[in-house]
């Protein structure tokens, strides 16, 4: 099939370049070129050769315009033609950048007197799409009384670093700057940014911990250049501070202090440990910082081996989150004026929510007076809860997620920055701004999430944020996507929200609608309520897999990498045959092979045991072979318990077409893997299997009694799946779709 036949939408743009146009193209080397024709090369060299404007505004916190706002593209690698296009914000406060590249990169927009922003600019859309609307851009002003404060996950330097090749003993300054190198601008453009270092800064591994599975530890070199990046403290007071003992931890602060790093939550003894308050004084804002592990380490076979400084014996450690000891810390305080962040350590790895344990000490610290509640160690990124002692609500960010760490389990990829503005006010410092900047950990390190990658965060974060309203004493934040971030606000009276019908006439075949979608009407909008004509028992599900549109997620050196997908010569990601967007995956096969071809995640998905499951997608076929789906359950520890093929097609030419699949998870399952496997043609010839827009659907144990009456259902939320139980025959289902914007 030639491109025009595949893509008519694309021959105007191609008939209308010049030759010289043409020849002045430098064609982005791809990874994997087709095998069997050129469509793909010439569809790339089209999407280079086809520019792309963006258009938006700049505004101060009142809505006003910001003229002579400088805007400046950054970008690298395969994307770096965009880097350093910039332009000046005119009369009304409009920008346009025209003639750039359809590639990813960060848009830097500067004022003097207001906050940088640095912002995510998703420039890979539709050929038929001529200019990307941005929208209104935000500038907080810069003044005496208010500080911009980040706040990032556990961060470590070890490991599969070097294994990998990401850090070499020769070059460890240069290496370690680059783990940072996407987010260095977001760091460098606040007034202090604070990170959980959770490992110690030792040369000196001949005391490692005896009871511990693993132990880190960092290179002096590697923590030098945390300053450089645009870090300005770290706490100390994690579970791995101690995996080196007294020598090691001794060490670690001897080099924070000779590189200049202020550090907390952790030092030789109880009394030095607690007066490690950090409280810098930010544009006249006072605010302080300690750090608590709430992991004690009572299974590792004595008081002298538990990663918490004890007084008998005397040991160092990371400072314990002993209710007497955040009293304190949260108390002294706040007598003092001053806007109290206690950082804690806490949880249980891998869960989506905090445990009661933590819940307790956030509750705590908060009807103490704490101004805001910091929470690291699951390693997966959880939502923002809001708690209000009655002074006032406060955000909690249960944990942050990594931000440098080398694990390799998909949950722990997503993770975000906290950029938090904290003003004075008639009754001291408080919150003022909070907004989160998503970002993906590919290769161990953070790329800025845009598009539909940072769509899907703000749907994850909210909805894991909403969840939080059923612990008692908590209430959810309000969370969406806008602008490049996602919002946060404490209540739903701050933000603008609009409800939308969306009416549907399904068919209900043996007693069920089978999947239906919520086909969101923007990135912020969520599920608020459901109805229907006739009686209907319906479920909801939500996507637990996020990278099934194959777009490019996020801001770096690569375009449509697709890293966390196993890829070769045949299978990939390519864009010129899609089902939406600029994406999907081929399989290709020749009948001269006997094989079969599979492509599949490198990592398997976390899954609740028992759990029905639907595995939808959506395939075209071009001479295809066997097309099948192979769903592998697995336990915690990565055994197989199953293996089996859940869906079969034979068919060799056929439009994009929707598959789906219902399954069940096993009652000893807690990971999943499914396999796409693409046959040798039956009839001869070159056979092209096409996917994209596939989801791993968990449905919520809960069903809900539907009628005229409806239900409604808790926001936002990522429910973005129904399915209803109800008689045969025409139903009308009627989805209320809640969108979510703020107020500029």
């Amino acid at each position: 099939m030639s491109i025009f036949a595949r893509y008519p939408h694309s021959c105007p743009f191609w008939i209308g370049l010049t030759a010289a146009a043409l020849t002045s193209v430098i064609a982005a080397p791809l990874v994997h070129a087709y095998q069997f024709d050129d469509e793909e090369q010439a569809y790339q060299d089209l999407v280079l050769a086809t520019p792309i404007a963006l258009h938006g505004r700049v505004v101060d916190s009142e809505g006003l315009p910001v003229e002579g706002a400088q805007l400046r593209l950054i970008a690298w690698g395969d994307n770096i033609a965009n880097d350093g296009e910039a332009t000046m914000a005119w009369s009304g406060g409009d920008f346009e950048l025209n003639g750039l590249e359809r590639r990813n990169a960060l848009l830097e927009v500067s004022m003097p007197g207001y906050y940088s922003e640095i912002l995510p600019v998703n420039l890979q859309v539709e050929l038929g799409e001529t200019t990307v609307e941005f929208g209104d851009i935000e500038l907080v002003a810069e003044q005496f009384g208010r500080a911009r404060m980040t706040f990032a996950g556990d961060t470590m330097f070890d490991r599969r670093m070097f294994d990998d090749g990401l850090l070499h003993l020769e070059s460890l300054e240069s290496d370690t700057e680059a783990l940072f190198r996407y987010i260095e601008p977001l760091l460098e453009a606040d007034d202090h940014t604070a990170i959980n270092l959770e490992t110690p800064v030792t040369d000196d591994l001949s005391t490692p911990h005896p009871s511990k599975s693993y132990v880190f530890a960092a290179h002096s070199e590697s923590a030098a250049e945390l300053p450089g990046v645009g870090v300005d403290s770290v706490s100390l007071g994690n579970n791995h501070i101690y995996d080196h003992l007294d020598l090691g931890l001794a060490e670690t602060l001897f080099h924070l202090d000779t590189i200049g790093l202020p550090a907390y939550g952790a030092g030789m003894d109880p009394d030095s440990t607690r007066a490690a308050v950090h409280r810098p004084n930010i544009n006249g804002v006072e605010v302080s910082l300690q750090g608590f592990s709430n992991f004690i380490g009572y299974s590792y076979g004595g008081t002298e081996l538990q990663v918490v400084t004890r007084p008998a014996p005397l040991k160092g450690g990371a400072l314990p989150s002993f209710s007497s000891e955040l009293d304190a810390f949260v108390d002294a305080e706040v007598a003092a004026g001053r806007f109290a962040i206690p950082v804690i350590h806490g949880g249980t790895e891998y869960a989506l929510t905090q445990s009661s344990g933590m819940h307790t000490d956030f509750e705590r610290v908060v009807e103490h007076g704490a101004g805001l509640v910091v929470a690291h160690h699951p390693h997966v990124t959880h939502g923002v809860s809001v708690i209000d002692a009655g002074d006032g609500p406060r955000f909690v960010f249960g944990s942050l997620g990594n931000i440098v760490f080398d694990q390799e389990i998909y949950e722990t990829f997503r993770s975000y920055l906290a950029i938090v503005d904290i003003a004075e006010g008639p009754s001291g410092p408080a919150v003022e701004r909070v907004r989160l900047a998503p970002v993906r950990l590919d290769d161990y390190a953070p790329r800025p999430l845009v598009g539909a990658g940072l769509a899907d965060m703000g749907r994850h974060v909210a909805h894991l944020s909403t969840a939080e309203a059923s612990v008692s004493g908590f209430d959810r934040a309000v969370v969406f996507a806008e602008g490049g971030r996602l919002v946060v606000a404490a209540d739903e009276s701050e933000v603008l929200t609009t409800d939308l019908l969306d009416a549907r006439d399904v068919d209900v075949v043996d007693g069920s609608t089978g999947l239906v979608t919520l086909d969101p009407y923007t990135s912020t909008d969520a599920l608020a309520a459901l109805s229907s004509d006739a009686p209907a028992t319906c479920e909801l599900g939500r996507d637990l897999l996020g990278i099934g549109d194959f777009e490019d997620p996020d801001v770096d050196n690569a375009y449509l990498e697709g890293d966390l997908w196993v890829q070769s010569s045949s299978r990939y990601i390519q864009g010129s045959e899609t089902h939406t967007g600029t994406g999907a995956a081929v399989l290709l096969r020749k009948d001269s092979y006997s094989s079969r071809t599979s492509l599949w995640m490198g990592n398997s998905l976390e899954i609740n045991a028992g759990r029905d499951m639907t595995i939808s997608g959506w395939h075209k076929g071009e001479n295809a072979g066997e097309f099948s789906v192979t769903v592998l359950w697995m336990t915690s520890s990565g055994s197989t318990i199953s293996h089996t093929i859940q869906y079969q097609n034979f068919d060799g030419d056929f439009d994009w077409s929707r598959f789906t699949i219902d399954v069940t998870a096993p009652a000893n399952a807690d990971k999943l893997k499914v396999y796409f496997r693409h046959y040798p043609p039956a009839g001869g010839g070159d056979g092209e299997l096409f996917l994209d827009d596939i989801n791993f659907i968990e449905w919520d144990p809960g069903t809900h009694a539907v009628d005229g009456s409806g239900v409604n259902v808790a926001t936002p939320n990522a429910w973005d799946f129904v399915r209803c139980a109800a008689a045969d025959g025409p139903l009308e289902l009627n989805l209320t779709h809640r969108v979510y914007e703020s107020y500029l």
